[in-house]
């Protein structure tokens, strides 16, 4: 998918002001690096010989003999892609009602639409049981012969097809009937089903489900093999442990081949994607064996104990040509993503500082992740999420860091008791992490100050904290004192990150969770222990 598809955007209305409301839709594609894009709002600027689709949004009738040329490019092998209501616009036209095999009524009023995408068809694997938009509906009778409905929706108990695709000829005809509200344009499942289509009317070809290796069968794999045999495109096709009887359960539970042997995997021709499951001061070298091996890569975090240990596996993946990634998968926390996106949008202003805590008063578990020869220490093991949140909170480089550990209780383990970190920013943001097995009493879980509100993470009382969400709420000045709001929690996406791997694999969708950025958090921890061998002295970094 290196070579760029040539595509034109014919964006006109007088009655729906498409040329502004796709401006997210068109950063969203620019933002994909997939397409030239060459955008228009004339109707006669449609010089169709170079480019390989045209995406339209119009209200506006076809001139004498636009329908004819349309129709000659996409059986030429061309891809056209309508949007709202431009096929109900076109189909004055006889021969655009031929190509398009279909001619709509309507539309309805504006309402909130529940659409269900095809699970089956490659443009909308993965995008969830249900999309809620508040759009109108052009009604059919069902999909044209030969054509294949992308989305659905219950219509006054009648089925309707809201999206279409179908073969023309050498090319391909995609019908999206959305696009009444700006709100549409701002949907990612709606910007995925746009630049989706616009790939395959370009004749993209989206690869084969990919068989997955895991590399250990302990019990973080489990959740990695739910989420793999969940996700369309992805499935558990074998596993590796030393361990015999890990090996049994695996062949147990998931009814698939077992190797003793890493070398085994990594022969495995049905093997594409590789999870490395191993413990922290092993990750690398499984992992560029496996990119050795042709395969991609997803690393359990933390990525590793070293920079340069992380850099030589990102390096091998681009020598390779490879994917790799990190297992970063409280990025789908719901209480992080409300956190998340509040101090995006500006709400609260610029946030400056910021608090995290973690732990309670409690013995360690005696697993390698209480050992620090292996784990890489305290700060390694929550703080592999707490760093990734705080560095996609702030974004700025780290200029300095400073740590301190205790060590007075837990004497059984290498691991410190506590551990503290503080960060400041290229712009003279600050923020702190703090785990402690020995604090009695807990601090919120996120405590941010912006220069117009605040946002606090209150864990709740109730559960253990590492598994509930926080109570995220949020503070704004009113009158001398502060407005305080409970922001509603989505359900937690259990398979978002196997599913944006699988996206990405498909058709080149942005990676969530990007070697790069893994790397960030692994410097950060790095550096932070290094501190604290230097008795907690500031360290001047550029990270």
């Amino acid at each position: 998918m290196n070579d760029r598809i040539s595509l034109l955007v014919l964006l006109a209305g007088s009655r729906h002001d498409y040329l502004h409301m796709a401006r997210p839709l068109l950063r969203a594609l620019e933002a994909t690096h997939h397409f030239n894009l060459k955008v228009t709002s004339d109707t006669a600027d449609l010089h169709l010989q170079n480019e390989q689709v045209l995406l339209a949004a119009s209200d506006h009738a076809l001139r004498p003999g636009q329908a004819a040329q349309l129709t000659d490019f996409v059986r030429g092998g061309g891809g056209l892609v309508l949007l709202h209501g431009t096929l109900a616009a076109w189909t004055e036209s006889g021969e655009m009602s031929q190509l398009a095999g279909w001619a709509p009524s309507g539309p309805g009023p504006l309402t909130e639409l529940v659409i269900r995408p095809d699970p089956s068809h490659p443009i909308s694997a993965r995008l969830g049981a249900e999309i809620k938009l508040v759009d109108e509906l052009y009604l059919s009778e069902g999909p044209p012969v030969g054509a294949s409905a992308l989305l659905r929706a219950s219509w006054r108990f009648t089925e309707q097809v809201v999206a279409y695709e179908r073969a023309v000829g050498d090319g391909r005809f995609v019908q999206l009937g959305l696009g009444n509200q700006p709100s549409t344009f701002e949907h990612e499942g709606f910007q995925k089903l746009v630049q989706r289509s616009v790939m395959f009317a370009a004749g993209r070809v989206v690869a084969p489900s990919v068989g997955v290796g895991l590399i250990g069968y302990g019990a973080i794999a489990r959740t990695h093999a739910e989420s793999v045999n969940a996700t369309a495109g992805l499935s558990v096709a074998a596993v590796c442990d030393v361990s015999d009887e890990r090996r049994q359960a695996a062949a147990r539970e998931l009814s698939v081949r077992t190797h003793a042997r890493v070398e085994d995997l990594l022969d495995d021709p049905n093997v594409g994607l590789v999870i490395v499951g191993t413990p922290p001061s092993i990750h690398a070298d499984a992992v560029v064996a496996a990119l050795d091996a042709g395969k991609h890569v997803v690393c359990e975090k933390p990525f590793a104990i070293h920079v340069r240990e992380v850099d030589r596996m990102i390096d091998t993946a681009s020598a390779r040509g490879r994917v790799l990634t990190v297992y970063q998968s409280r990025r789908w926390d719901p209480d992080y993503l409300a956190l998340r996106d509040v101090v995006r949008s500006g709400r609260i202003g610029d946030a400056f500082y910021m608090e995290s805590f973690i732990g309670g008063y409690s013995h360690p578990c005696d697993y390698w992740h209480s050992h620090e020869p292996i784990s890489g220490g305290t700060i390694y093991d929550w703080g592999s999420h707490y760093f990734d949140w705080i560095l996609q909170l702030i974004p700025d480089s780290v200029r300095a860091i400073s740590a301190n550990a205790h060590k007075r209780v837990w004497h059984d383990v290498t691991n410190a008791d506590q551990v503290r970190v503080d960060l400041t920013f290229a712009g003279g943001a600050q923020a702190s992490f703090l785990q402690s097995e020995i604090a009695a009493a807990a601090k919120p879980k996120w405590y941010v100050l912006g220069t117009r509100g605040s946002v606090v993470g209150e864990w709740q009382a109730e559960a253990v904290p590492a598994d509930f969400p926080a109570r995220v709420k949020v503070f704004t000045p009113a009158d001398g004192g502060s407005h305080e709001e409970l922001l509603h929690l989505s359900p937690r996406d259990d398979h978002g990150f196997y599913r944006n791997l699988a996206d990405h694999l498909a058709w080149g969708e942005p990676l969530a969770v990007t070697p790069n950025e893994a790397r960030r958090t692994v410097a950060v921890m790095e550096a932070a222990t290094q501190s604290i061998a230097r008795g907690g002295a500031q360290l001047e970094v550029d990270i």
